[in-house]
């Protein structure tokens, strides 16, 4: 028979597996923008029944003393360098950061926890470019940033590339666990621009553009919108 405690930390173990379990199943299915938030709060809760189960499990588990399992605890966040934070549990691969200033629709100022300056141009999307003579919604594109993200703290998700070589940090935005990015994609105020290596979630950008391009929502509203722009990838990342 077990001990109670015995039976406790088994209960916890059981827990954690199947935690894990839901968190591999959450990978498989359609990439459709809906599903993947759906998995993102999925993988989410998962992570953290996993880290709160482990958690338990060690001090639950009889036969060591308490400094035993607190060290056991302390290792098993510093190896895997999670870090739980409210209800997320963020990777080197994010940070978070203070707004401080819009520039145009798809580039902002942030202010680090460490106090540094750094600018930020969103990935895998390009808006209309303000410059001496805006382009059809331009200003709106960036008042809907600045609307958005004005005076927020932000979390930043990194691709594969940090920055880019003006040095700005190149970003996935969320507020209150919507990106950002997307919803200037579904307002019709910027277009998909893909710059490899960065393409983790060109599918689904890619699918809600093609429904604002359908919808003819703002920029789309436009006849040829690309061509009469005379869109230039090396122009639109520039380090406005």
């Amino acid at each position: 028979m077990l001990s109670n405690e015995s039976f406790t930390a088994v209960l916890f173990l059981l827990f954690t597996i199947l935690a894990i379990i839901v968190w591999v199943v959450s990978f498989v299915g359609r990439r459709s923008a809906s599903a993947r938030k759906s998995r993102k709060r999925v993988n989410r809760i998962s992570l953290l029944t996993v880290a709160l189960s482990f958690v338990l499990v060690i001090v639950t588990a009889p036969g060591t003393s308490l400094v035993e399992k607190a060290a056991s605890i302390q290792n098993f966040f510093i190896l895997r360098d999670f870090q739980v934070a409210g209800t997320f549990i963020y990777t080197s691969k994010t940070m978070e950061a203070e707004v401080t200033s819009v520039i145009d629709g798809d580039t902002f100022r942030i202010r680090t926890n460490e106090g540094n300056t750094e600018k930020v141009r969103m990935l895998l999307i390009d808006t209309p470019e303000i410059g001496e003579q805006p382009e059809p919604y331009a200003l709106e594109a960036r008042d809907y940033t600045k609307e958005l993200l004005g005076g927020q703290t932000v979390h930043l998700e990194f691709d594969e590339s940090e920055r880019d070589q003006y040095g700005r940090l190149l970003a996935y935005v969320y507020v209150d666990d919507r990106m950002v990015n997307e919803l200037l994609l579904e307002k019709g105020l910027a277009r998909v621009a893909v710059f490899p290596p960065d393409t983790m979630y060109v599918a689904d950008f890619r699918e809600i553009e093609s429904k604002a391009r359908e919808a003819k929502l703002r920029v789309w509203s436009i006849d040829n919108y690309v061509t009469n722009r005379g869109f230039n990838a090396d122009a639109a990342a520039s380090g406005q």
